[in-house]
């Protein structure tokens, strides 16, 4: 079991501000395996919640204010890292913004710029400072949360997302195979409709109940939503000496959605 242990290790989880999200989850599960853990959201009292959260367990998280599409902040908060911690093993990209839904024809360019540059320019900025530290250290692991979304056509006015999250699932398979031999790993977690903020925000209205649950259900074979908890042990064997080979991989985390797809049938559980 060893081999599963973080302990020592350094991680920033970024997203890592919203409360009962996936970045929350993985920032808290990363503590608990033993990794010292830097968070960052531009979520102020959110930060401020995980890093309390992180402190009752005995760790003193460093938490960094940043917004990841704005490149100064990204500067900032590896200048910061730097400083107080002088190093980072495990970088784990999260945040997300999902679209409202507007078909494609109608959808302004500002909208379609500001979901690009948080759902992948974002990821990309994270990453290339990342890399920078991991490349002097000789060793490193990057996780980024994709989504199942990246992989099959959505419609219901979610061109936006899908195609970020379809981008950041090619960055990650190049930056595995440009920086494999530096022994650094690249790999991407892809959730399926989650218990997320966001998410539950709709759960007590009628519409949501009576037409939207019910399609979400039919594309889990396991007829659960998803839960923010679940990528905390896929996550943490990827930021870990276990993965030490794996690199390059979209690991579906998703009920078995994407194996439902896998013949070409449509059913994304989607809003």
């Amino acid at each position: 079991m060893s081999r599963f242990d973080l302990e020592g290790k350094i991680a920033l989880v970024t997203g890592a501000g919203a409360n009962g999200g996936i970045g929350h989850a993985l920032a808290i599960g990363f503590a608990h395996a033993g990794a010292r853990v830097a968070i960052a959201d531009c979520d102020v009292q959110g930060l401020a919640q995980t890093a309390s959260e992180i402190g009752q367990m005995g760790q003193n998280p460093l938490a960094i204010l940043c917004d990841i599409s704005n490149p100064t902040q990204v500067t900032e908060m590896f200048a910061t890292l730097a400083s107080a911690l002088g190093s980072i093993e495990v970088l784990v990209n999260v945040p997300f913004l999902f679209p409202a839904r507007v078909r494609p024809h109608e959808l302004p360019l500002e909208d379609w710029d500001r979901m690009l540059a948080v759902n992948l320019t974002g990821y990309f900025l994270c990453c290339r400072a990342a890399l920078r530290v991991m490349l002097a250290a000789g060793d490193g692991s990057i996780i980024n949360i994709g989504s199942n979304a990246g992989e099959l056509a959505l419609g219901r006015g979610a061109m936006p997302y899908s195609c970020a999250k379809a981008a950041v699932h090619q960055m990650t398979r190049e930056l595995a195979i440009e920086y494999a031999g530096a022994g650094i790993r690249v790999n991407a977690l892809l959730p399926a409709q989650t218990l997320t903020p966001g998410l539950r925000a709709h759960m007590d209205t009628q519409r949501f109940r009576d037409h939207v649950l019910p399609r979400i259900l039919a594309g889990l074979p396991q007829g659960k939503l998803l839960d923010p908890e679940d990528y905390v042990g896929p996550a943490i064997f990827l930021a870990s000496n276990a993965a030490r080979a794996v690199n390059g991989v979209l690991l579906p985390v998703d009920g078995g959605n994407l194996a439902m797809n896998a013949g070409g049938s449509h059913t994304w559980p989607g809003l």
